[in-house]
């Protein structure tokens, strides 16, 4: 989908109502918290189980006509062994610091914590059974809410909530199934984006 493609489809949902993770401590002394910022992102596309993209750096997500169209895999590394707490969270930077944000209709995500990856590429189609799995076992799903966030001009630190701690973690991320259709975008740097506390 092109940026014309998407400010058309953002305009009429409004009216209708190379990726890297940050060095991070091989180790937590003293039990210090340390942040992960800037995840490994790809897009899945569940009207195109097969499409496989490279790595983009936004958090870029799409639910038109009460289908998902676009969803994100996110893949944070390097977390340390010995990590015992992890809090999923997202951050936007003050006004003047902030990367391109935007957010039509409903900015309720979700975000389902995953084992791992498949064989092959990054698509919807081979991560299914990983989905179907993390379900089936109750891994953490979250509910992050962007919706009316856009406006606020200050630096706000958000918790999407506790998850398990590996030394590599993988989520999945959607607009929310119970909520209307919507579009959240959100462009990713050190201050802005999904993040990972670890204590």
């Amino acid at each position: 989908m092109n940026l014309i493609q998407k400010l058309a489809l953002v305009a009429c949902l409004a009216l209708t109502g190379e990726a890297r993770p940050n060095p991070s401590p091989s180790s937590l002394s003293g039990r210090e918290a340390a942040i992960i910022v800037e995840p490994t992102m790809y897009q899945i596309f569940p009207i195109s189980p097969t499409q496989f993209a490279p790595p983009v750096t936004q958090l870029e997500v799409l639910r038109a006509g009460g289908v998902s169209v676009l969803e994100n895999i996110v893949i944070f590394e390097g977390i340390p062994s010995d990590a015992q707490t992890c809090i999923l969270r997202w951050e936007q930077a003050a006004k003047p610091e902030r990367t391109e944000f935007v957010v039509a209709r409903n900015g309720l995500l979700a975000a389902q914590q995953l084992s791992g990856l498949p064989e092959g590429d990054i698509t919807w189609a081979n991560m299914l059974p990983i989905v179907e799995e993390a379900i089936e076992q109750r891994r953490p799903l979250l509910h992050p809410e962007t919706t009316g966030w856009v406006a606020i001009e200050t630096q706000q630190v958000h918790i999407a909530g506790y998850v398990d701690c590996a030394e590599t973690m993988i989520f999945k991320i959607q607009a929310d199934d119970r909520d209307t259709d919507g579009i959240v975008y959100l462009e990713q740097d050190a201050h802005n984006g999904l993040t990972l506390e670890i204590h």
